[in-house]
């Protein structure tokens, strides 16, 4: 027993060492100091200060990096979801805005003084016909409209026969009665076509160039030279109105093609720079030139007109 007893005491000593015996006082211990009293006051315990060990500092390495991946690939994932936003969110590319983008180019030349490339990718060869340095830039299928009535008109039909017995009147009943059925398709055909509109008048080949069109049917091929057209103007993408004169007579037609605007462009520059379709730059769908840019085909306007108020305008009286 006494035995176990001094073994206890020794342990005792080498742990923290006996306050009786001038031993310090543990770390975790603080020793009392007197109040204003003068009773004991004991301090805080101050905690183990323990050094991280090179495990330790590994492991938090190796979490940081867990971390910066696992950001990365969030970050990479938000860009790609705003891409394809951006993408579904944007109207594709099609081939109508590269022939617009091409015919802008051509405004674009043409008004800096330049001759303009060819920008069709197939040009009929069309043997030119207004003059030295003319070039052909295009070549699409169109059609041709003219302001016009129908061609149908209404005749009653006067035939009849007559045929005796029950089979007769039954046969004659039955005539009369397809006619009127005939007659009453033919008046309605008619009243159609006493109304004039833009009716199709043939299907057709056109090539523009710096000069002028040809305008390609089963008929042959009609040149019109710039310098017989008045009257050029847009009624939608693809579509313009046309009048011109000649020695032979006046025509307005509606022409519907790829590179419609094309022959806008080249007449409103030789002809007609204040066309108010080219200052407004209405030829063009609204908003098209940034559709352009955000798409990577960028367009100098920087020649093109712009719309300059007179300030010396004479007032209206």
């Amino acid at each position: 027993m006494t035995s176990q007893k001094t073994q206890k005491e020794k342990a005792e000593k080498q742990a923290g060492g006996d306050p009786g015996d001038g031993a310090e006082a543990r770390p975790d211990s603080a020793p009392s100091e007197p109040d204003a009293a003068g009773a004991p006051v004991a301090r805080p315990k101050r905690g183990l200060i323990r050094r991280p060990s090179k495990n330790d500092e590994a492991v938090t390495i190796k979490v940081r990096e867990i971390f910066d991946i696992v950001d990365a690939r969030e970050a990479r994932a938000a860009s790609e979801r705003l891409a394809a936003e951006r993408a579904t969110a944007q109207p594709s590319w099609t081939g109508q805005d590269f022939v617009w983008w091409n015919t802008a180019a051509v405004l674009t030349a043409a008004r800096a003084g330049r001759r303009p490339n060819p920008v069709s990718p197939i040009i009929d060869p069309v043997r030119s016909s207004f003059g030295s340095g003319e070039c052909m830039l295009a070549s699409c299928d169109a059609e041709l409209l003219m302001w016009r009535r129908g061609d149908a008109t209404y005749n009653p039909s006067r035939g009849f026969f007559l045929a005796g017995g029950p089979v007769g009147l039954a046969l004659t009943a039955a005539f009369f009665g397809g006619q009127a059925v005939v007659n009453k398709r033919r008046r309605r055909a008619a009243a159609a076509d006493a109304v004039e509109k833009w009716r199709h008048l043939a299907n057709a080949r056109v090539t523009v160039s710096t000069h002028g069109i040809y305008i390609g049917t089963g008929e042959g091929i009609m040149p019109v030279g710039y310098h017989e057209v008045q009257e050029v103007a847009s009624t939608g993408p693809g579509e313009i109105i046309m009048a011109a004169s000649n020695a032979k007579g006046t025509a307005r037609w509606k022409l519907r093609g790829q590179w419609a605007e094309l022959i806008l462009i080249l007449w409103s520059v030789l002809y007609m720079p204040e066309h108010p379709q080219v200052v407004g730059r209405t030829w063009l769908p609204q908003g098209w030139l940034d559709h352009a840019a955000a798409n990577g085909y960028p367009v100098d306007t920087s020649t093109w007109p712009c719309f300059t108020p007179n300030p010396d305008a004479p007032s209206l009286p």
